[in-house]
């Protein structure tokens, strides 16, 4: 499960633009940052979008280095950003979306919200209870 998930409400981008519907997405997931002045997340991720693929045939942070002509250290920093928020998984030092697909990435990470709202609720519930307050 991820350790952080970060939702920010933006502006849909306009219809028809593959490049920018991914950027909304980013964004959106908090990927985007003032100091990325060379949009290496957004590269990245746009990169992983469109190589989905199997566990066994995804990239190395060196491949997706050399794809994107960027250091494989800014490559692991924000693969590791990818992987905290549980859009991106590792495996056998290979890297790739979550699910098979971008939509399907997404409604996991929903159901990831889901069980920690969950569980938010019920603490809070005893929380209530413990206090006297009741639910109204």
């Amino acid at each position: 499960m991820p350790s952080q998930i970060i939702i920010k409400k933006i502006r849909s981008p306009a219809p028809g633009n593959i490049e920018n519907d991914i950027d909304y997405l980013c964004r959106s997931l908090g990927y985007f940052s003032q100091r990325d002045k060379q949009d290496t997340a957004g590269k990245i991720f746009r990169l992983l979008v469109r190589e989905a693929c199997e566990p066994e045939e995804c990239l190395t942070s060196d491949e997706i280095a050399d794809k994107l002509n960027l250091t494989r250290g800014a490559i692991v920093h924000h693969l590791n950003s990818f992987i905290s928020s549980g859009i991106v998984l590792k495996e056998h030092n290979r890297y790739r979306l979550r699910s098979a697909s971008l939509q399907k990435s997404l409604e996991e990470i929903k159901q990831d919200i889901d069980r920690i709202i969950e569980q938010m609720i019920k603490i809070a519930i005893e929380i209530d209870e413990k206090l006297g307050y009741y639910y109204r």
